[in-house]
């Protein structure tokens, strides 16, 4: 009797390849697309923490000058003593009338921006 050897054909191997190609195939998109979702809520994140911080400045604002500041003053401020973190982002706080808008840009990304604006409630 003849021995036979083991091993794989070249047809399972083929399969095994295709079945490997449509996998990836799938998950590399898949896999992008989670990124950029973290990327806009890491972005989001960042603009929440900026509000927080225009809204922290407003009230030390009020409480030294014991009157509600202007937009420009309030820009001004966050602009100047911001305590926040620009490892990642970009922040840029300008006057829009009595409110500030709010820039954040990714440093590694320079197109991923996001806009918003403080103001005070009536």
């Amino acid at each position: 009797m003849g021995e036979r050897q083991a091993g794989f054909t070249l047809f399972e191997i083929i399969v095994v390849l295709v079945i490997l190609a449509i996998l990836t195939a799938v998950a590399i998109p898949r896999y992008i697309s989670l990124m950029d979702d973290a990327r806009n809520q890491a972005l989001q994140a960042a603009l929440s923490a900026a509000l927080s911080h225009v809204s922290m400045a407003y009230g030390r604002l009020c409480l030294r000058n014991d009157a509600e500041p202007t937009g420009e003053e309030l820009a001004t401020e966050c602009g100047t003593t911001h305590p926040m973190d620009e490892v990642d982002y970009t922040f840029t706080f300008a006057e829009a009338g009595n409110d500030v808008t709010i820039t954040v840009t990714d440093k590694d990304d320079p197109s991923a921006t996001v806009i918003g604006t403080w103001s005070v409630s009536p």
